[in-house]
């Protein structure tokens, strides 16, 4: 790869999923939430992440049961944490895919979920800058979605780094 990609990947590099325990557990209003949401991605996206959550956003993933209704205005952490999956793979993936890849399993926890995307996404990452090529087979609709997000981010990186033509 070139300096000027390898340039632009480096924020890349830099990013590590926010593990479970550090996703605020005390419930968050929805401006909390979007602000959280927003820094959690901004090492990964850039200054590009504003608008990939809005309260409109958040308003329609309850309405439509993507994620339960708040308690009280305020959001949970695992609420959060579906919300922070959902920003990474409506990157690559419709909402009625995203749905179905979130619905827990029989004795599956949003917890367990989000650990499983985390780890899943991390090595995705290391191999889009090149770190590792040891991401394994696909094994899912999710990890082919986590795929495709973290290589549509390498894009846009490599793309940002590259002069725009002139016509």
């Amino acid at each position: 790869m070139s300096g000027d990609i390898q340039s632009a990947l480096s924020r890349i590099r830099e990013y590590r999923p926010v593990p479970w325990d550090q996703i605020p557990d005390l419930g968050l209003y929805m401006d909390q939430v979007i602000t959280f949401v927003t820094r959690m991605y901004e090492p990964l996206y850039g200054p590009d992440i504003h608008g990939y959550l809005s309260s409109s956003m958040i308003n329609n993933y309850v309405k439509s049961k993507l994620i339960p209704r708040p308690t009280g205005k305020k959001y949970s952490r695992e609420q959060i944490a579906l919300l922070a999956m959902i920003v990474v793979l409506k990157q690559t993936c419709s909402m009625e895919d995203i749905r179905r890849m979130l619905a827990l399993k029989e004795s599956e926890t949003v917890e367990g979920l989000y650990h499983s995307f985390t780890q899943r996404f991390s090595h995705v990452i290391q191999a889009v800058c090149g770190e590792s090529t040891a991401i394994g087979a696909p094994a899912s609709a999710l990890d082919f979605a986590i795929l495709a997000s973290g290589y549509s981010a390498g894009c846009a990186a490599a793309l940002k780094s590259e002069p725009a033509e002139v016509q």
